[in-house]
């Protein structure tokens, strides 16, 4: 969610309406490649929340489930769970690497498993430990947060700062929806009496000489704790050949970072930074052709190569057309086909499109039936692209998409 809109307790509505009929081309629905057939929810002893999954080689689910301690289960399209093996952290994020070894990233770990569940490597996250080594950012960044809790004048101050990044958004926008307009119209003359109120506060301290309480090292030091917790959430992993790519939230601020590290989870650096997400998701995929990541915040799929230079990007907030990203945040998640084809999932109408490498719009996949919110929709595609997967998180189950062709042979064949 916008942390503007956060701030003030509004709900960030979905500006993505199911797009209507084309003189040209139909309806949406007319053109859509596949279609919803079912939903997966894994039959399991201990029923767990699915984090994320993806696709083993053999196109079968490979799920992060539970809160730590949780487990990564291996289930096929009728959701029968055929292996699964604990992992002692929540795992947040997994990958199959190119060589069928399975990728998972949790509370500041990583680890390499066998396709078959056993343990080949575990390494605390580079970032985890840049973040143990320095605190000194981190305790700045606490106290910050606590002044502006305590101080009276300084949640105003940032009160005030949100109201002004709220509307300098609606006034770039181009279209309004009825709830933008009404927010545009009242936003100012708020923020005015705020801006007004803050002048008369702050004259009256200056007069008194008053000074603001201080804050004790032990909520400094549990501020650091709920900073580091925080942080140490991983938001995807995923792997090459020699490289294994993990992105976080930045060291200091609000920010995503993409870290690489060695196969072996040696070395890692940061090559990326500063990229813009809400709701604490940052996907990042890599294949053949580089890195693409899912940049929520800016409605835009950026591609890099494997040192971080940015190689393309394509995108832009869109309400009517199928190129663009709808709803606040999107697209949240990517993928690819075997043809390393780019798919990219949007959370707020469950969207579904197919680009290239190089951003060109390919098709319209189809809409997933999902409750719609700001979170991680991860999607998964067969090598032949026949069939697509979405989570819908919110109702703890995969959703099952099959191209029509596919779809109309099947029923054909009573299956």
């Amino acid at each position: 969610m916008n942390r503007g809109l956060a701030f003030l307790g509004l709900a960030v509505v979905s500006l993505s309406p199911l797009y209507g009929q084309n003189e040209e081309t139909g309806s949406v629905a007319d053109q859509a490649t596949h279609q919803q057939v079912g939903t997966i929810t894994l039959e399991a002893d201990a029923p767990m929340n699915i984090n994320a999954f993806c696709l083993n080689k053999k196109g079968q689910i490979v799920a992060a489930c539970g809160v730590g301690p949780g487990q990564i289960r291996i289930a096929d399209d009728s959701g029968r769970v055929l292996k699964a093996w604990d992992i002692a952290v929540k795992p947040e994020a997994v990958n199959v690497a190119p060589d069928g070894t399975v990728l998972v990233g949790g509370e500041g770990k990583l680890f390499r498993f066998s396709a078959d569940g056993k343990l080949l490597l575990e390494a605390d996250s580079p970032h985890a430990t840049a973040l143990r080594s320095d605190t000194k950012k981190l305790r700045e960044e606490a106290i910050a947060y606590l002044d502006r809790s305590s101080n009276s004048l300084g949640n105003m101050k940032a009160r005030i700062e949100a109201y002004e990044q709220i509307i300098t958004q609606l006034e770039e926008k181009e279209e309004l929806n009825e709830n933008e307009e009404r927010m545009l119209e009242m936003l100012p003359k708020t923020l005015e009496t705020f801006k007004e109120q803050y002048a008369i506060q702050e004259a009256a301290k200056k007069e008194s000489g008053e000074e603001e309480p201080g804050i004790s090292e032990e909520a400094i030091q549990d501020q650091i704790e709920n900073l580091l917790k925080s942080k140490m959430r991983i938001s995807s992993v995923s792997g090459d050949e020699n490289n294994v790519f993990v992105a976080t939230n930045d060291i200091v601020g609000y920010g995503f970072a993409i870290w690489k590290t060695s196969k072996d989870f040696s070395g890692g650096e940061t090559i990326v930074s500063g990229l813009r997400g809400c709701c604490g998701q940052m996907d990042v995929q890599c294949c053949k052709n580089g890195l693409f990541v899912a940049e929520n915040s800016r409605h835009r799929v950026v591609r890099f190569d494997a040192s971080g230079e940015e190689t393309t990007n394509w995108g832009g907030r869109d309400r009517t057309g199928v190129e663009g990203f709808s709803s606040c945040c999107n697209p949240m998640n990517v993928c690819f086909n075997g043809a390393n084809e780019v798919y990219t999932a949007e959370s707020g109408s469950g969207r579904i499109k197919k680009f290239d490498a190089d951003g060109k719009f390919l098709s319209y996949v189809g809409d997933v039936e999902l409750v719609p919110g700001c979170k991680n929709v991860s999607i998964a595609a067969t090598a032949d692209g026949e069939k697509v997967y979405m989570l819908d998180l919110t109702r703890n189950h995969i959703v099952l998409m099959k191209s029509k062709s596919l779809a109309a042979d099947l029923a054909a064949a009573g299956e």
